[in-house]
């Protein structure tokens, strides 16, 4: 049987993208499954053709991430999949899996895989599906799926096994040189969006005019197909700073945008990962957008703990602008939000802090193009 995807095909020029379906283990409808949505919205490299969820199954993904449907159906179970997909395609159910990336879509405590997921990569490997992780357990590691693996000419990628020490950058101080001005996207906390925010604004100054790149520091990022960037929490500390720098010089000298936005991690003061000074110190970003949850009152744990309490937002624009940055605006999440609740804290936010307040996901990011393109003017005078 022809292969169903072949990387070195083109259609106008373009690459074809990688046939792909999405492992969630149950977990999709959950705050574990960013990088399963952040797929089922945007991906320049995989065309997702269905999510693999026993719990919501029968379902449209599209409902889930952002409430419409996108034509990405969820199946219980690889085994549902592959039969869906052979009567869809007219193959018989042995080959309809092969060329196919199977992708693990969650974030599990510790990064480790799961015993169900486990037996989820071994079923995906015996139909001949490639398997993408991004966990910190490696199945490279595991003798048992590197066998099923051979045995089924499949393959196994864990993308955020890290580079050599050798292949690292160190920071070198030629940022200085950079001409693109750098907006960071931070957030207070984990999981609050800050890369589907990048993307959008990202789109949202494309449309408008504003060439625009954004600089990838997560595994989804590089799974959506981003061109420039890292994994951050899988880069020796030492080498973080000029990874970073790197990734942002080679942007500006091959794209030569307007704009550069880098995606933010963690949080400036989360206890179990604080991130972000590297962006402010070693990258320069003189800009800042912050993420924000209104409702969430504690930092995220892995089991859900009401553990460390989050400080008022005041302080975490002071902290920025100690590090010699101004943060432009925030973007909120509107989680456990009703749409009154949602514009009366939007309202109330923004008369707090005097910058603007944008609810991304209800309303877009088109408001802030303006304070972008002001920035940028501002950046320019200053160079």
């Amino acid at each position: 049987m022809q292969e169903i995807n072949n990387r070195n095909k083109k259609i106008n020029g373009a690459p074809l993208k990688e046939a792909a379906i999405i492992l969630t283990s149950g977990k999709f409808d959950s705050r574990n499954a960013k990088t399963a949505f952040g797929l089922v919205r945007k991906s320049e490299h995989y065309e997702i053709l269905a999510v693999i969820d026993q719990n919501t199954a029968g379902q449209d993904a599209g409902d889930i991430v952002d409430g419409k449907p996108v034509d990405i159906p969820i199946h219980a179970s690889i085994g549902d999949f592959i039969r869906f997909h052979s009567s869809k395609l007219k193959i018989v159910p042995e080959e309809s899996g092969r060329g196919i990336y199977a992708i693990i879509g969650i974030a599990t405590a510790g990064g480790v895989i799961p015993d169900e997921l486990r037996l989820e990569l071994l079923e995906a490997l015996s139909c001949g599906m490639h398997i993408v992780n991004g966990l910190h357990h490696y199945l490279s590691d595991d003798s048992a799926l590197v066998q099923t693996a051979n045995e089924n000419q499949a393959k196994l990628l864990d993308i955020r096994k890290p580079k050599s020490t050798r292949d690292h950058a160190f920071w070198t101080g030629n940022i200085l040189n950079v001409r693109a001005p750098r907006i960071a996207m931070f957030g207070t906390d984990c999981a609050l969006g800050k890369r589907t925010s990048s993307l959008w604004l990202r789109d949202a100054c494309r449309q408008h005019g504003i060439r625009t790149e954004m600089i990838y520091t997560g595994q989804t990022g590089k799974l959506q197909g981003g061109r420039y960037g890292f994994i951050l929490d899988s880069t020796l500390n030492d080498f973080v700073s000029g990874e970073l720098e790197s990734a942002v010089i080679l942007c500006d000298r091959e794209e030569k945008p307007d704009l550069i936005l880098l995606e933010g991690q963690s949080s400036l003061r989360n206890p179990s990962g604080p991130c972000g000074s590297e962006y402010l110190c070693s990258a320069l970003a003189k800009g800042v957008i912050l993420q924000y949850a209104p409702k969430q009152k504690y930092y995220l744990t892995d089991d859900d703990r009401e553990l460390w309490p989050m400080p008022p937002i005041e302080e975490e624009l002071d902290l920025i602008r100690l590090y010699g940055a101004e943060t432009l605006a925030v973007t909120m999440n509107g989680s456990d939000l009703t749409e009154t609740e949602l514009q009366t804290e939007k309202k109330i936010l923004e008369d707090r802090l005097g910058i603007p307040v944008v609810c991304p996901k209800e309303e877009g990011m088109g408001r802030l193009v303006p304070v972008v393109q002001e920035f940028i003017n501002l950046q320019r005078a200053k160079s």
